[in-house]
């Protein structure tokens, strides 16, 4: 009997088959996650090393040493990075991985760079062993921190009836000046990247691209506007709106809560379906 090719996945929480939910841990989050549902579409055997709470080192990382362990390079028949946000920062202690959410050292503009240099590494690997891949953004490179991080849903989730909780980080710099340098930064580094095999390159909107979490199980941008025409422009989060706020951007239908906005079920199908329709 033919053994199936493999098609190697890594990413964070939107993608680990493991997730389970901080503020609704009563959910059953046992369904297949996208990488899954994707490898039984492509008549491939899944290895899924998605990890909550990843950045772009582990997945740079583990993508690495799996490609690096297997003997029969030609057994991988696709690798895919679901890249992750920036300012992530990975580390390891022995042979277990932790994250901070946010790196103590460095600035946005050196987070950026070293996501670049592990796309553009792992892009040489793959092409190096002749293995097929596609990159892409899973959720948002750099515009979750700009924009002023959201604290994690289950520390929103915890602090909901705290009137003076901040639910956000402040930017430590000029937003809009940074983001346009940012954007720079991603077109300085395009020269280098195989953009034929990224979907949704260069990564965001204001540039012609996109990450797949917007695309899938977030509203659109139209919708958003749509629906920002009844809200009022000084509207603050506080102990009354907050799950409200959090999941404005999201279709209902397509997250496990108004708490936690990670894709349920039918939110899995949809972002593989998306996948495998860019994958030619």
């Amino acid at each position: 009997m033919k053994m199936k090719k493999i098609l190697l996945v890594s990413g964070c929480s939107m993608t680990d088959k493991n997730y389970v939910s901080g503020p609704n841990p009563e959910i059953d989050t046992s369904y297949p996650k996208w990488p899954e549902v994707l490898a039984k579409s492509l008549d491939l055997k899944c290895i899924n090393l998605g990890q909550n709470g990843a950045g772009n080192e582990y997945i740079y990382s583990s993508l690495l040493e799996q490609i690096l362990k297997t003997k029969d390079k030609s057994q991988i028949g696709l690798v895919i990075p679901a890249w992750s946000q920036c300012q992530r920062k990975d580390y390891q202690e022995w042979n277990k991985w932790k994250q901070k959410r946010v790196d103590p050292d460095g600035d946005v503009f050196g987070w950026l760079r070293k996501t670049l240099r592990y796309m553009i590494s792992l892009q040489l690997v793959c092409e190096r062993y002749n293995i097929p891949y596609k990159q892409f953004q899973m959720i948002n490179l750099y515009g979750g921190w700009t924009n002023g991080l959201g604290k994690t849903d289950f520390e929103i989730f915890d602090n909901r009836n705290d009137p003076n909780y901040e639910f956000k980080y402040t930017y430590p710099g000029d937003r809009d000046r940074d983001i346009g340098k940012l954007q720079k930064l991603l077109l300085d580094y395009e020269p280098y990247i195989n953009v034929e095999n990224f979907i949704g390159w260069p990564t965001t909107e204001p540039l012609g691209g996109y990450d797949i979490e917007s695309e899938t199980i977030k509203k659109s941008a139209k919708e958003m506007a749509e629906l920002w025409k009844n809200i009022p422009k000084n509207e603050e989060m506080n102990k009354d709106n907050v799950s409200q706020i959090i999941g404005r951007d999201f279709h209902k239908e397509l997250i496990l809560s108004e708490w936690d906005q990670h894709p349920n079920e039918k939110g899995h199908q949809k972002i593989a379906e998306f996948i495998y329709d860019r994958l030619g």
